[in-house]
């Protein structure tokens, strides 16, 4: 799978609490396919927060450097604010999402351009204003090492 192919999808797990500001929050970021290594489920980083909005911040942050300097073709973050150890957490995440993953596998295997298959996994494509914020880069293409990044809040009240 190339890196030329960009899908994002989020997704929710709906039997754990859901997430909410002024909470300590736990975020991992791991990889679920690199063009080496192949299908796996790697913890790459983990991380403590006092509040969700950094740990989302960070997990963003992380989960494009898998991408971008790690060379994941399929990298991904769990954020969580109840009693999981982080191998607990990614794999919950990974066994909700593995369906997809794999559709979306066997779609390029085929030629065809992922998608979101219409299959058990709950992602859905992410639409601009359907998140908290936006993590932006701006990469020069001779330098891709040099990132300008900036986390852009939303407005009080409103996405």
């Amino acid at each position: 799978m190339s890196n030329n192919i960009h899908l994002e999808g989020a997704g929710d797990l709906d039997s754990w609490p859901p997430n909410k500001p002024g909470k300590p929050t736990q975020v991992a970021v791991f990889g679920l396919y690199h063009p080496k290594k192949g299908k796996c489920c790697e913890v790459l980083w983990t991380g403590q927060f006092p509040d969700l909005e950094p740990a989302m911040y960070w997990g963003a942050k992380k989960e494009m450097e898998a991408v971008r300097k790690g060379k994941w073709s399929i990298a991904s973050r769990v954020l969580w604010q109840h009693e999981l150890t982080s191998d607990q957490a990614v794999e919950a995440a990974r066994q909700k999402m593995q369906p997809q993953v794999d559709e979306a596998l066997a779609q390029w295997d085929r030629g065809d351009i992922p998608t979101f298959p219409e299959v058990p996994g709950g992602l859905r494509p992410i639409k601009p204003g359907d998140g908290h914020g936006m993590l932006v880069e701006i990469e020069d293409p001779d330098n891709p090492d040099d990132v300008l990044s900036a986390w852009i809040k939303p407005k009080p009240g409103g996405k």
